[in-house]
């Protein structure tokens, strides 16, 4: 009966090694979602890789992340029931990105686990959407105080006369792209148990240039260079086509 056992016990460990090494196959392709973190915002991104072999993958990458212009600086409402605002911000950025890239290994973690060491460096196209700032206003039209909602003018609306921020989406046909090109530089390390299985932290900088300024905050030269550090979750598989 123990030897019985015993067989049973060693043959049910052969299934999970099978199992283990189906996981740890070498793949050709790999998909990937990215949420980040970084010093101007947040964002989130695509990535789809092709790997070339043990130490590259190439791969392209498309996405967004939000600007928050280190200048500004965040008002309260003067009354309840209305938003706080960022005086002097005539328009919120949305930064567009589309990357090509390589991922190169550069230290290998050892086969009882670790973490994977890896460069990753890429370049592409950018585009700044700038939409015009709205924010609601208090007039006096025929003796009576009056609500009003307008593009913000920083040469007519001052701490006195506004109420508060305007809805996100008033003004979103009014956006202006403003087209550029970006470079990426980080470190991504892989800490996933199985290589089907992508699960990484990565931290680097990115520079975009937009060879015409991006009006931000009045008063203020429009904004060529955008730089920003980053730390990004990157979850994902790999497999075969």
């Amino acid at each position: 009966m123990l030897f019985v056992g015993l067989c049973g016990v060693l043959h049910g460990q052969d299934g999970l090694f099978d199992d283990a090494s189906e996981a740890n196959i070498v793949y050709s392709k790999e998909s990937s979602g990215i949420v980040n973190i970084n010093s101007s915002g947040l964002g989130a991104y695509f990535r789809q890789g092709n790997i070339k072999d043990a130490f590259r993958t190439s791969f392209y990458e498309i996405g967004f992340s939000t600007y928050r212009d280190p200048k500004q600086e965040t008002f309260p409402a003067m009354y309840r029931g209305y938003s706080s605002y960022v005086m002097g911000k005539i328009n919120w950025v949305l930064l567009l990105r589309g990357d090509f890239g390589m991922v190169y290994n550069i230290s290998r973690k050892p086969y009882w686990g670790g973490v994977d060491v890896n460069l990753v460096y890429a370049a592409g196209l950018s585009v700044a959407l700038a939409k015009p700032v709205y924010v609601y206003v208090v007039d006096i039209k025929n003796g009576e105080y009056v609500e009003l909602l307008e593009r913000y003018d920083p040469d007519v609306h001052t701490d006195v006369n506004i109420l508060g921020r305007g809805p996100f989406f008033k003004g979103i046909w009014q956006t202006v792209p403003y087209p550029g090109i970006n470079g990426k530089l980080g470190f991504n390390f892989e800490y996933g148990e199985y290589t089907n299985v992508v699960k990484s932290l990565e931290l680097g900088a990115v520079l975009d240039y937009f060879p015409i300024g991006v009006p931000i905050m009045a008063y203020n030269d429009p904004k060529n260079l955008f730089f920003s550090f980053y730390l990004s979750v990157i979850f994902g598989k790999r497999y075969n086509q």
